[in-house]
């Protein structure tokens, strides 16, 4: 089952837009799908990745496994990766 939205944007409107028939079963409304989608995005997320999420999108740094980062830093010629503050420490 599609179903077709019409949302303001600025000063026209789009009733193209169609959502997925997962995200319609999720609830009878807009609001009640809207909560619950928030509610499976927050649950899937540990809180520790929330704070790592958050500094790094401060930071304007990626989040990633090494090998991840390090194909980005390969692609752009620049490496972008969540370090902690201040320099490495002296051994």
């Amino acid at each position: 089952m599609e179903t077709s939205y019409k949302y303001k944007t600025g000063l026209d409107s789009t009733d193209w837009l169609d959502f997925d028939q997962c995200y319609e079963g999720l609830g009878a409304t807009k609001k009640e799908r809207e909560k619950k989608y928030e509610d499976w995005i927050k649950s899937s997320i540990p809180n520790g990745e929330w704070e790592m999420i958050r500094k790094a999108i401060q930071r304007g740094q990626l989040t990633g496994s090494p090998k991840f980062v390090d194909e980005m830093a390969e692609k752009i010629g620049k490496r972008i990766e969540f370090r902690g503050q201040g320099r490495p420490k002296a051994e």
